[in-house]
């Protein structure tokens, strides 16, 4: 019997790709199986994933021949393919300690929630004991996702999670009109409701921290424009389908049109880029 489905969907982390291979393959649970995906790198990460293509707890091994642009359409892909009980999607260039799945199923049993979340780490030139705090955990270790966790990102790292296997993953599929906060929007389309508990007996290791769309400093004026542009996406199709008040909507839009001001400089602020933020903003208000 197959407990959980490991989906792996690689681009690009060559470096990382053989330990993280390696810190699914060795779980202490066996009964798992593992979907392997590649989105058309450009590094050597198919000569290494070829190494573990006839592995016997390898069910489905697909490489893309072409850039899919989106992370979240190999997600999409994997959830359809799994047939656990239970889903953990690896990203590959995280890690974890090899008891990750045995005390997340463990975890999940004793609580009766639908999504455990382990103790998070930095890992940045190895293993840091700084620990990333997930948002939904701001004030007790067992949550349900509701409206109150619009304003963050409840989860900060989907391969720290383990879930429940819906098997209705072509029910709906809005995540994957985002290619920059498509994993909130999952969270939103799936989670929703669910409960969500803290793991405190085992470890992951994100990777992507410094990589990720808080970083806004780094980023150029044409990227936030996109990354406000879904947030406005985001919350209208929130308040399509769950009707949230004023406060609550236009909450949402202030933090994240103050988000993208903050960081822009008087220059960016003169551009037609930032009128158009601003107007986008102005117009949508309730």
């Amino acid at each position: 019997m197959i407990k959980v489905s490991v989906i792996v969907p690689s681009y690009n982390h060559s470096d990382y790709l053989t330990e993280r291979l390696n810190s699914i393959f060795n779980q202490t649970c066996k009964a798992i199986e593992v979907i392997i995906l590649d989105d058309a790198s450009t590094d050597s990460s198919v000569d290494i994933l070829s190494e573990f293509k006839n592995h016997p707890k390898v069910t489905h091994y697909l490489i893309n021949e072409q850039n899919s642009g989106s992370p979240f359409l190999q997600w999409q892909k994997g959830l359809e393919l799994a047939k656990g009980d239970y889903i953990w999607i690896a990203e590959s260039d995280d890690a974890c300690e090899l008891d990750f799945l045995s005390t997340q199923l463990e975890c999940l049993a004793k609580s009766k929630a639908s999504i455990a979340v382990a103790k998070t780490l930095k890992y940045n030139n190895g293993r840091s004991s700084t620990e990333i705090n997930h948002p939904i955990f701001m004030t007790n270790t067992s949550e349900f996702i509701t409206t109150r966790h619009l304003n963050f990102c409840p989860i900060l790292n989907i391969s720290a999670c383990v879930f429940i296997n819906t098997k209705k993953w072509s029910d709906r599929s809005e995540f994957l009109k985002y290619r920059l906060i498509g994993d909130r929007v999952f969270y939103q389309e799936f989670f929703k409701e669910k409960k969500v508990v803290k793991n405190e007996k085992t470890q992951s290791y994100f990777r992507k921290e410094q990589e990720s769309v808080s970083s806004l400093k780094y980023k150029s004026l044409n990227y936030f424009q996109r990354y406000f542009k879904e947030h406005l996406k985001f919350i209208k199709f929130v308040d399509r389908t769950q009707v949230l008040t004023k406060q609550e909507f236009n909450s949402y839009l202030n933090k994240f049109f103050a988000r993208v001001r903050d960081r822009l400089n008087k220059r960016q602020k003169l551009s037609l880029s930032y009128a158009d933020i601003y107007l986008e903003y102005f117009l949508n208000k309730k």
